[in-house]
């Protein structure tokens, strides 16, 4: 386990998804309680089914580019040409692709550049002139070590402001895919109940401006725990091994207690098998009993998107000191766990994000308030 030197902060973030145009109102939505899935026709032939879609008709690069265009002027201090790009995405330009096959019934107006997952970072990187790119796909952990290599990157010296873009587009391929693995619900997702049934497939964009100098209104990451269960392709380790683990290592390279944390940003995806294990782990760790809330319920599983968009949502908890609540929770899965059905307001002090994905890759990130919040 690497000791993490040097403190890194989170000065800016721009977001978009279901649940609002900006990350003020996406953090209403949450705090009102309100599922903003809906369904959607159009993604598997002949069923409608709910899904987290951006309300918004235009084009999601552009989106992109609008949040990467607000981040930067609410980040002065970072200038494109003196910072590195990193995205985090599953399907990347999957969707444009699909859009132009379905309107000319073959690929020959597709090149292999607009559909791979560098197509996010490369457009971006164009318009933006950032002094470099790179691209993660590591399932829905994507943007969450995006999240690490920029802390990383921070903390060596080696770049002095980073820019980290989690996105990922609603494809039909991607609904399809989890629809055919029997995890689609055809119903609005409930993390952590006994009836849950699957999840929400949702899009989602956040742009987040991490540098080792502090600013007003920024919070603290104290660190990044990573583990890899490597027990399946599609299920995490059945004694949630992977997921205490990154836990634990983020604890332990943050310097602090379980008992510190006020928050859990779980991650919640509501399936029978993330949720009981995550339960679980989480059970095994944190004797104080912190405040757990899945917000998947709300914005739906924007996939490599969702690391983060959870971090933003969590910085904001610190920031506005409110805890928002569990939706669609009616009989937890695990009654020791400490699920507010209603938002808390208060000191937070501490928030852990967790986002798993396939592969067993586990990562956990702590965020922590600064002395000028």
């Amino acid at each position: 386990m690497r000791e993490q030197k040097g403190k890194v902060y989170l000065n800016a973030f721009s977001c978009a998804c279901a649940a609002g145009m900006s990350i003020e109102e996406i953090f209403e939505t949450l705090l009102s309680g309100k599922s903003a899935i809906a369904e959607q026709n159009g993604y598997i032939d002949n069923v409608s089914i709910p899904l987290g879609k951006i309300p918004s008709d235009d084009d999601f690069f552009e989106i992109v580019h609008a949040n990467v265009e607000s981040l930067l002027s609410k980040a002065p201090g970072f200038d494109p040409h003196e910072t590195m790009l990193l995205v985090g995405s599953s399907v990347g330009g999957m969707c444009r692709a699909e859009k132009k096959f379905f309107a000319d019934g073959d690929f020959k107006n597709i090149s292999v550049e607009e559909m791979s997952i560098r197509s996010i970072a490369d457009e971006v990187q164009q318009r933006f002139g950032f002094k470099s790119a790179l691209s993660f796909s590591t399932a829905c952990t994507s943007s969450s070590v995006a999240i690490d290599f920029a802390v990383d990157l921070i903390v060596h010296g080696v770049y002095k402001t980073v820019v980290v873009i989690g996105a990922d587009e609603l494809s039909r391929s991607a609904v399809n895919g989890f629809d055919r693995l029997g995890i689609a619900s055809r119903t609005n997702t409930r993390p952590f109940d006994t009836e849950r049934n699957g999840i929400n497939v949702a899009e989602g964009i956040a742009v987040l401006a991490i540098s080792g100098v502090k600013s007003e209104g920024c919070v603290e990451i104290l660190s990044c725990g990573m583990s890899s269960d490597a027990y399946n392709i599609t299920h995490p380790h059945p004694e949630g091994e992977g997921a205490r683990a990154a836990m634990r290592q983020a604890l332990a390279k943050a310097g602090l207690d379980s008992s510190q944390i006020d928050y859990i940003n779980a991650h919640g995806t509501g399936t029978l098998a993330n949720d009981e294990i995550e339960s679980t782990a989480i059970e095994t760790i944190f004797a104080d009993k912190p405040f757990v809330v899945s917000t998947k319920a709300v914005t739906g599983h924007t996939l490599g998107a969702c690391g983060a968009l959870e971090v933003a949502i969590s910085a904001m908890s610190i920031l506005h000191r409110t805890i928002p609540p569990c939706v669609n929770l009616i009989s937890p899965i695990n009654a020791s766990l400490s699920h507010p059905l209603a938002s808390v307001k208060g000191e937070v002090n501490y928030v852990l994000s967790n986002a798993f994905g396939f592969g067993g890759g586990n990562v956990s990130i702590i965020l922590g308030k600064t002395h000028a919040n």
